[in-house]
C-alpha cells in the first residue's frame, strides 16, 4: 500500500512539474530542405523545463554490449523519468565507448576527459543541486557527483554567445541550459549551426521568460532524440547512442524501484 501511495505521489508530482514548450522563428534563408524535418521553414526549439530543487538528473547508460534499453523512451520509462534527451559523445567502436565523464547513481562509468570541444563542459547532480561548469574548473570532486555527463561545446556563457562556434554546418541539436538560478531545460532543435543556436538562445525572450545564462551542446545530428512523457511527445533518434540525459522527481530517486519493492515482499 505504501509503495502504491509513493508511486501515485511521484506520478502527480511529475505531471504538475512538467512544462513542455515550443519556440519558433522564421528561417532567414530559404531553400534548405532539411528544415522540413521539424517545422518547414521555421526554426524550432522543443524544450522541457524543470527546477533542480524538485527535479534530479538521471544519466542512463546503454552499456558497451547489446543495448539495455534500445531507445530513449524505453530508458526513460524504466528509470521513471519525466523527460529526456540523447546524451554525450561516444566512440565509433563497437562498444560505443563514452567520451568523457559519465556517472550514474554515484558510480563512475567513464572518467573525465579534456582537450576537446566535445568535452568542454560538465553538467552534474550532487543529489541536492544541479550545476554546469567548464571541465577544467569543476568545483565538486567526481566522487561527490550522483549523476554527471560531459558535453560540448558551450553555446552560451554568462548570457552571451560563445565566440568561434561553427557557422555553416547545420544539424539537429540537443542541449541543456540553465538560467543560473536553479531553473533548467533540456531541448531539441531543428537543423541549426552551433553559432545560430547560440545567438538565438542568448537573444531576448528566446525561450520566453527563461533567460539562458549557460547552455551546453550535446551529441547532435542523427543521434538527436527527445521524449516528454507528460506531454506525450516522442522524437526518436535515427542512430544508436551510448547514453541519455533524463530528468525525474527527486522524490522518485528516494523511492524503491518496482522490482526492488517486489523482491522485499517475497
Amino acid at each position: 500500500m505504501i509503495g502504491r501511495i509513493i508511486a501515485l505521489i511521484i506520478l502527480f508530482t511529475g505531471m504538475s512539474m512538467a512544462e513542455y514548450r515550443v519556440f519558433t522563428r522564421e528561417e532567414k534563408s530559404s531553400g534548405n530542405p532539411l528544415l522540413g524535418l521539424l517545422g518547414g521553414h521555421q526554426q524550432r526549439i522543443e524544450a522541457h523545463f524543470f527546477r533542480d530543487s524538485e527535479t534530479a538528473l538521471c544519466i542512463v547508460d546503454e552499456g558497451s554490449g547489446q543495448p539495455r534499453y534500445g531507445s530513449l523512451e524505453a530508458a526513460m520509462r524504466r528509470h521513471r523519468c519525466i523527460a529526456g534527451i540523447n546524451g554525450g559523445y561516444f566512440g565509433a567502436d563497437a562498444a560505443r565507448t563514452p567520451i568523457g565523464l559519465l556517472c550514474h547513481e554515484g558510480f563512475s562509468i567513464s572518467p573525465p576527459a579534456y582537450g576537446s570541444f566535445t568535452v568542454a563542459g560538465v553538467v552534474y547532480d550532487t543529489g541536492k543541486f544541479i550545476r554546469m561548469e567548464r571541465s577544467r574548473s569543476i568545483s565538486v570532486p567526481v566522487r561527490n557527483m550522483r549523476e554527471a555527463i560531459q558535453g560540448g561545446p558551450f553555446l552560451v556563457e554568462q548570457g552571451v554567445p560563445v565566440p568561434g562556434l561553427e557557422k555553416n554546418r547545420r544539424a539537429m541539436r540537443t542541449f541543456i541550459a540553465t538560467n543560473g538560478a536553479g531553473h533548467w531545460c533540456i531541448a531539441i532543435t531543428s537543423p541549426l549551426s552551433l553559432h545560430e543556436l547560440a545567438v538565438w538562445l542568448s537573444s531576448a525572450k528566446a525561450l520566453g521568460d527563461f533567460r539562458v545564462a549557460s547552455a551546453l551542446n550535446l551529441d547532435g545530428g542523427s543521434s538527436c532524440s527527445f521524449w516528454d512523457g507528460s506531454a506525450g511527445i516522442n522524437r526518436p533518434g535515427f542512430k544508436a547512442v551510448r547514453n541519455y540525459v533524463g530528468v525525474r522527481t527527486r522524490l522518485s530517486v528516494a523511492a524503491p524501484a518496482p522490482s526492488q519493492s517486489k523482491a522485499k515482499k517475497k
